[in-house]
């Protein structure tokens, strides 16, 4: 295909075809027929002015007077064009009424040929979309006349400059349903070996019950040699179309491009002009029409427009014949498969619109994370749905990858793992970045698990409340044997029963008796004293004051010491030793410690009554214990008791 770098030499070509500068000047909008006629072309000429003489002349009314001796009557007159003339009329052979076409009484031979030869392809095209033939036949006046169906309706063109100034219409399914047929038509004339050159909405009939048919056959050629009667492409050297849909061969006259790919631009323009309210070439005069013709620059469409509707009628206008649908039906599916993606699409732009509600969310300083999570499920469900219906959906794609990132960012600010990972999973594309994050977090996560983990056996190690009530019962249980035995040593110095190197004795046996008994106690119940590490420690701190007491009455007994300063030794040892526990495990022992202190200074001042003394403190820390370490009930517990 010829390439012209200006208008200037697009002009001059044209001009080698016939087509004379002050033509190429005006304003055209409508088919034209411009240029030298061919050899072959004239040959046609007188080919089919001898067979219009041969046609079967009918009996016709053209008077609009009722008549029933004709072949038809003429009812009235439905439209009016430059070269022919429509009429209502009405079959008399068998009482039908039907359109009636006829030339202008005041056209040349050149309407008669143009009419005759539409009738030719269209007798030839037997097709739901388009007008049968009844019959073909001349006047009395000699003029071609063709019977055909009667359609009640308007043009397509009609209709489409009703619905909207610019853009597409608000019916868009329904004119795109409508090209679908005219689709249909041309794809089955061009399987005949017949292309259309003038398809337009114009030339398009839209019936009142749904039909459509393809009008306007007059233009038509062939180049099969078979069809004698058809017009052939070759016969004809005059530039012909419609300026505003040409295709770029149109324009240029190259007759050996023209093939059903020129149907198929021609089926891009009338899209065109669905989407946009005018035809593919801006009117103007005839040269800037046939030179954007010529060029046939893609055409970028605005927001209003479905992508994929512009991207059909983009590549169906594509100045390389290559780049085009090779078929009127390749196109007519690609219109089809817009209407199923149709329902893909809006899914995805429902889906889009509450993406922007939950990048708001998320975005906000305080949202229930309820409302993220149902907003989420709602905008991946309208994604994942698009996508099943139209897995090729880049925008239901590219708008799941978007939700699924915004989720992933929420997760991890979240620190919810699982979720996080679960959303990495479905993007439809791996992102940079993304998997080392979650990978840190979970690295994260688990260096806290196990530092909470140390923590909560540390805990465990530490609990004071386990085995406080074996603890509490041990008090118990050792307070009386010892309070008791304490206050009998009491008596028995008090009455004299003993003597003062027998009270010696006494004490000294008596620490190491306590000693045994207590370890004796710590023996036989050690795995519940030894629950933890805390226990542990207090058995450990106990046993050892035990010792110390037991080793400081012994010394006393072994160096014959003063037995009064030895049992205030032995008060003093046990404040200190209670104070110790108290700062390691419970301050309110260190209050029980009072009891001995007070006991001291007592026995100080009263020195007579110090075993009485010791024997009250004894009690009093040992039921200050048990009271301390008293089983706990638990909440469960106590809401059951209530």
């Amino acid at each position: 295909m010829s390439v012209y770098p200006d208008k200037a030499a697009f002009q001059t070509h044209l001009e080698t075809l016939g087509v004379d500068q002050e033509t190429l000047l005006m304003d055209v909008e409508p088919t034209i027929s411009l240029g030298r006629h061919g050899e072959l072309e004239e040959a046609n000429r007188a080919r089919d002015a001898r067979a219009l003489h041969t046609l079967p002349e009918l009996a016709v009314d053209e008077d609009l007077e009722v008549g029933a001796s004709g072949d038809l009557t003429i009812l009235e007159t439905l439209g009016e064009g430059g070269m022919g003339v429509v009429r209502l009329a009405r079959q008399v052979a068998l009482d039908r009424e039907v359109a009636v076409k006829t030339t202008r009484a005041d056209v040349g031979e050149a309407a008669a040929r143009s009419l005759l030869q539409e009738a030719y392809v269209t007798g030839y095209l037997e097709h739901p979309n388009i007008i049968p033939i009844y019959m073909v036949g001349r006047t009395p006046k000699g003029a071609p006349l063709i019977v055909m169906k009667r359609v009640e309706g308007r043009s397509w063109l009609e209709m489409l400059e009703a619905s909207a100034d610019d853009g597409p219409p608000e019916d868009l399914t329904r004119h795109v349903e409508i090209l679908m047929q005219v689709a249909s038509a041309t794809w089955f004339a061009n399987s005949r070996g017949v292309i259309h050159r003038d398809i337009k909405p114009d030339n398009v009939m839209l019936g009142d019950y749904g039909e459509v048919y393809l009008l306007d056959w007059g233009i038509a050629a062939t180049s099969r040699d078979d069809r004698p009667l058809l017009p052939r492409l070759e016969e004809t050297r005059q530039l012909r179309g419609t300026p505003g849909y040409m295709a770029p061969e149109m324009a240029e006259q190259e007759l050996e491009l023209i093939d059903e790919r020129t149907d198929v631009y021609l089926l891009g323009a009338t899209l065109h002009h669905i989407l946009t309210g005018r035809p593919r070439h801006k009117p103007g005069t005839l040269l800037q029409m046939l030179f954007a013709a010529h060029r046939s620059e893609p055409y970028e469409y605005g927001q209003g427009v479905p992508d994929e509707l512009g991207a059909i009628a983009n590549r169906a206008c594509h100045r390389d014949r290559d780049q085009r649908f090779a078929t009127a039906r390749e196109f007519r599916d690609a219109l089809e498969n817009f209407l199923e993606h149709r329902q893909s699409v809006a899914l995805s732009d429902a889906a889009c619109d509450k993406l922007e509600v939950l990048q708001g969310l998320l975005g906000a300083d305080e949202t229930a994370p309820r409302a993220i999570h149902d907003t989420y499920g709602e905008c991946r469900f309208g994604f994942y749905e698009a996508l099943r219906t139209w897995p090729e959906n880049e925008g239901a794609r590219q708008g799941l990858q978007r939700c699924l990132e915004a989720m992933i960012a929420y997760h991890l600010a979240q620190e919810n793992l699982e979720a996080a990972k679960a959303c990495l999973e479905e993007l439809p594309e791996s992102r940079e970045g993304l998997s080392e994050q979650i990978q840190e977090l979970e690295e994260r996560l688990k260096k806290r698990q196990h530092d909470l983990k140390r923590l909560e056996r540390l805990e465990r190690a530490l609990d004071l409340s386990t085995a406080r009530g074996s603890r509490s019962l041990l008090m118990i249980a050792l307070g009386i044997i010892w309070t008791a035995t304490s206050f009998y040593a009491a008596v028995r110095v008090e009455q004299g029963w003993v003597t003062a190197a027998e009270d010696l004795r006494h004490h000294m046996t008596s620490g190491l008796r306590n000693l045994a008994v207590g370890g004796g106690l710590i023996l036989l119940f050690r795995k519940r004293f030894f629950a933890n590490r805390a226990n542990v420690r207090l058995v450990y701190l106990f046993w050892t004051m035990l010792a110390v007491v037991a080793f400081f009455r012994w010394t006393t007994w072994y160096l014959e010491a003063d037995l009064f300063l030895a049992r205030i030794g032995d008060m003093v040892i046990y404040v200190l030793a209670l104070v110790a526990v108290g700062l390691m495990s419970d301050l309110r022992i260190c209050l029980i410690a009072s009891a001995f202190g007070a006991g001291a200074v007592a026995s100080v001042i009263w020195p007579e009554w110090i075993l009485y003394f010791n024997s009250v403190a004894t009690a009093l820390t040992f039921a200050g214990f048990a009271w301390i370490w008293r089983p706990q009930r638990t909440a469960t517990e106590e809401t059951a008791g209530q």
